[in-house]
């Protein structure tokens, strides 16, 4: 039995930035990232506009679809991603 063993919760710690802050995010690896968008803006109190109107980014800079899960979207546990009010969003 060699190689790495999955965690077996199925969960990931993201570090998700809103804004400047930091907030730390569990989510289960097969839940969409939109969940980690919708904790990370209840855990800074960013609650007036829903999560479509954020965009979610890697380290790297790519923008992350929120329909996809963790699992589809690569992410590691421990990422560190960005969220920032999407461009033109808002009334």
């Amino acid at each position: 039995m060699g190689g790495i063993m999955p965690k077996p919760d199925n969960h990931l710690d993201l570090v998700v930035v809103v804004s400047g802050a930091v907030q730390n995010v569990r989510i289960n690896m097969r839940e969409r990232l939109e969940h980690a968008v919708r904790e990370a803006l209840r855990e800074s109190g960013n609650e007036g506009q829903p999560p479509g109107e954020w965009e979610l980014r890697s380290e790297a800079g790519e923008l992350l679809d929120l329909e996809m899960t963790g699992e589809q979207a690569r992410l590691q546990d421990g990422a560190t991603l960005f969220l920032s009010p999407r461009a033109g969003a808002g009334g």
